[in-house]
């Protein structure tokens, strides 16, 4: 019920018609190339992205998972291409978006800097087999919820009942010929998560999606949009590569909102989903004005909560080693979103970094 069954003949339709009409088909996402249907691929539970032919350069990004196997990784099962569409078929844990979690509730510091490990497991390993990920945010991240993982290092006795897995590829990039020529390379990710040089257009490298991961790391702390004040995707882009601009810098986003009245048209594709739960605001509000509708929606909010913090629960640390604590953590993803490439933190030293915190916190 609600998820598609990928034979051979419901596939050709696909490939060929696109979107299902049936609108019971569970919709686990949308993305601006493509939307992702849950569905059934011999006997296993799956998830198929169904992109349109005019991307046909975020099909062939999406390939490059095809030889990566890595439990941080979202595995490809199935790539399949036609004249009008494209189907890209994925393994499908329980779980949701890191977004999402992200929405609902506050992460514990030891669980933030699981989540950061898990990501930076997946990046290592992709770099180690010359693919750029190009789009690492939150809603990449999917945390498969249920699975028995433990620590790292010396702290394997920690337990926690999730893992992450990085996906969406389409804005991948295998290293060599296209970074070393840029011109070649179009920038597919998400604005609010570009590098300085991926928004200049230059060469790229490891510290590109170094510098992502750091966006995100500030996101999982802050609970907001990178840059939430501001509206114009063009005047982010100037400020971060002309004056530095960073989402931890609040009172220079707030002049800028002041200057800078919003302005849709420039709104990047994959802002959509932001796009959506702005104008779709107003339709609820008439919605929320009812007690019952109001008291409905708020159980059910409390009861995800709830669920969710059986799996990200902690023993917080005192008071004053919880601020050194989160000091330390912002300072190691401000030395991820520094401007030059050269001068972030590679991979295995945030690796280190994280492992330090993650022994004060324990």
């Amino acid at each position: 019920m609600g998820e598609l069954l990928l034979n051979t003949p419901k596939r050709r339709q696909l490939l060929k018609d696109g979107h299902p009409v049936s609108t019971r088909c569970q919709i686990l996402g949308r993305g601006a190339y493509g939307t992702v249907f849950k569905a059934i691929y011999r006997d296993r539970s799956v998830a198929v992205k169904i992109i349109r032919a005019q991307a046909s350069s975020t099909l062939h990004n999406e390939s490059h998972l095809m030889n990566l196997q890595h439990r941080n990784i979202v595995r490809l099962l199935k790539l399949e291409s036609a004249v009008e569409f494209g189907l890209v078929i994925m393994e499908c844990p329980r779980g949701q978006c890191l977004q999402r979690i992200v929405d609902t509730l506050a992460l514990p510091l030891m669980h933030r800097v699981f989540i950061t490990l898990d990501v930076v497991a997946a990046l290592r390993y992709c770099h180690s087999q010359n693919v750029l990920h190009l789009d690492v945010k939150p809603t990449n991240i999917l945390v498969a919820l249920g699975i028995k993982s433990s620590g790292v290092g010396n702290l394997s006795k920690v337990k926690r009942s999730y893992i992450c897995k990085l996906c969406d590829f389409g804005s991948s990039i295998e290293m060599g010929e296209s970074c070393a020529r840029p011109e070649q390379t179009s920038a597919n990710g998400t604005l609010r998560y570009m590098s300085p040089e991926v928004l200049r257009s230059d060469t790229l490298s490891e510290a590109s999606d170094i510098y992502s991961l750091g966006i995100t790391m500030w996101q999982l702390q802050a609970r907001r949009l990178p840059y939430h004040p501001l509206d114009c995707n063009e005047t982010i882009a100037y400020q971060v590569v002309k004056h530095e601009l960073r989402p931890d810098k609040y009172h220079q986003l707030k002049i800028l909102a002041l200057d800078c009245p919003s302005d849709w048209n420039f709104v990047n594709e994959n802002d959509a989903d932001v796009i959506y739960k702005r104008a779709s605001a107003s339709a609820r509000r008439n919605l929320s004005l009812d007690p019952s509708y109001t008291a409905g929606r708020d159980l059910k909010k409390k009861c995800r909560r709830n669920r969710l913090a059986l799996h990200f629960d902690c023993h917080s640390p005192a008071p004053e080693a919880s601020a050194c604590l989160e000091s330390a953590y912002s300072k190691l993803y401000k030395s991820c979103w520094v401007s030059a490439p050269e001068s972030r933190l590679d991979s295995l030293q945030l690796k280190h970094e994280l492992e330090l915190i993650l022994c004060r916190t324990t």
